[in-house]
């Protein structure tokens, strides 16, 4: 399907396929994770790996690994503009986070993430993992 055939929405943005999202989601070096704490609403940029529909980030400490110790609903973004050619994309998902405890799947995370870019030592973090139960993207075409 080439870019003129592919459904908008109603703002006239093109809807991506959930692979062409999740490929978005995997190439994005540098996500935001969302979530409530304390009755408040927290954005906070991780270094992110996509492994299947899962997304997964090493944290050291704090409120991310609270919200995902409760199984926690978080909502998680990566994007990219243009401001030249006023073209970009976003991909946003919902879902229930939870930390990773298998330790074959962390090692195979780290492997993946050999530079994480966090505060701390990565050796004494935690990774959290973001099970989507929707997932959308939309992307603004050149005019």
């Amino acid at each position: 399907m080439n870019d003129i055939d592919a459904p908008t929405d109603h703002s006239d943005l093109r809807v991506m396929s959930t692979d062409e999202c999740t490929g978005r989601l995997a190439t994005a070096g540098i996500g935001r994770v969302a979530f409530v704490r304390s009755g408040e609403v927290v954005v906070l940029p991780v270094h992110h790996v996509v492994h299947g529909l899962d997304v997964y980030f090493r944290t050291s400490g704090g409120s991310k690994i609270e919200a995902a110790a409760d199984h926690s609903q978080v909502g998680f973004e990566v994007d990219d503009y243009d401001r030249a050619l006023l073209t970009g994309w976003s991909v946003s998902l919902t879902g229930a986070a939870s930390l990773v405890d298998e330790d074959d799947l962390i090692r195979e995370l780290a492997d993946s993430d050999p530079t994480p870019w966090m505060v701390g030592d990565p050796n004494h973090s935690v990774w959290v993992r973001i099970r989507p139960d929707q997932i959308s993207g939309r992307e603004l075409l050149p005019r």
